[in-house]
């Protein structure tokens, strides 16, 4: 081979080597086998691992509904591994527009992955969800409002209809 020849496949098998690695968007079933698992718990380092793209691959899960519902919710607990404005904004929405069972999990992330580096996320999302008819979503929108907003966490507790909600709240 000639020296040209040979730099251009060394630089060729570079490239295909890069792009494999850690500039693509890491395959959905690599995702979908980090949140399988019996005795699942989130490893936020193996998800950062899978590099960029990961956290789009994550909102895609949770997104599907016709994926089961332990794999939606491990997915909206591993975003709250990616502390983004993207990633911030869509688990907002997403817990204004889902279910009860999906909002309270899309809230809890919210709250654990941007309590401290976007609250007004989660104050709004709080906000919203302190009014919903479920009262399971408003303990997790309660819970998140503790720690992020103590003013709005007081006048949640006094309109609280529920017993147990507030006592709950209150240990």
């Amino acid at each position: 081979m000639t020296h040209r020849k040979l730099a251009k496949t060394g630089l060729l098998g570079i490239l295909m080597l890069l792009a494999t690695t850690g500039w693509a968007v890491p395959p959905r079933n690599h995702v979908l086998g980090l949140l399988e698992g019996r005795h699942w718990q989130l490893n936020a380092a193996a998800f950062r691992k899978l590099g960029p793209g990961t956290e789009t691959v994550l909102q895609e899960l949770a997104d599907n509904e016709s994926l089961t519902n332990y794999l939606r919710f491990r997915a909206l607990e591993a975003l709250s591994a990616f502390p983004e404005d993207e990633t911030a904004a869509f688990l907002e929405a997403f817990s204004q527009r889902t279910e009860p069972a999906l909002a309270r999990r899309g809230v809890e992330a919210l709250s654990r992955g941007f309590g401290q580096s976007h609250p007004r996320h989660v104050q709004r999302t709080a906000e919203a969800l302190s009014r919903h008819p479920s009262p399971q979503v408003r303990l997790s929108a309660g819970r998140a409002l503790k720690g992020t907003a103590p003013e709005q966490f007081q006048r949640f507790m006094r309109a609280e209809p529920e017993v147990w909600v507030r006592e709950a709240l209150s240990r």
